[in-house]
């Protein structure tokens, strides 16, 4: 009679412990809305994003705008799009022509996905820029990256052209070394 019972308990312990030891949740992917990324129209807007001011005689209004300028990013996406290397390129000619600045790249994401996957693709937005702009001979420790995730959202909106605006990559100024900062 006892040896049914403790086969009986053992069975229960073993389907107990298997329950514990299940598969981890994956992360949240966001899904895509359809196959096309959206043609939103996306206002330019510059501001002032320098932690230190630069002389006047170092960079011009029109440097600082083509520095601090935003790229976009598609959806779920860290590739570069025809746009933002051409904006890139247009970075790397200032910076160029200007070696005495550095550039700090800072990575965004929109609201969808988990906190995790929107800070590592933030990351790989940041990173994606840095490349590039390294390919057009600027050097590394001129250049720095950081990844905000979601938490730096432009427009609160919940809808396609707040998201569009979110998913960035955004640009701050500095005179000197990124990495003496």
């Amino acid at each position: 009679m006892h040896r049914p019972l403790k086969f009986a308990g053992f069975v229960a312990a073993v389907a107990l412990l298997s329950i514990g030891c299940g598969k981890k949740a994956q992360p949240e992917m966001p899904e895509p809305v359809n196959g096309e990324t959206p043609s939103v129209e996306i206002p330019a807007t510059h501001t002032s994003v320098t932690s230190e001011p630069i002389s006047k005689d170092l960079l011009d209004s029109e440097r600082r705008a083509v520095l601090e300028e935003r790229i976009f990013f598609a959806f779920d996406q860290s590739d570069l799009s025809a746009a933002a290397r051409e904006l890139l390129s247009a970075k790397a000619e200032v910076l160029r022509k200007v070696p005495s600045l550095s550039l700090r790249i800072e990575g965004h994401a929109d609201e969808r996905g988990s906190d995790e996957y929107n800070l590592a693709l933030s990351n790989r937005r940041a990173a994606a820029a840095l490349r590039f702009l390294v390919s057009q001979g600027i050097a590394s420790e001129r250049l720095g990256t950081a990844g905000y995730g979601e938490e730096q959202a432009l427009d609160p909106a919940e809808n396609e052209s707040a998201w569009a605006r979110n998913r960035r990559a955004e640009f701050r100024v500095s005179a000197g070394n990124i990495a003496q900062q």
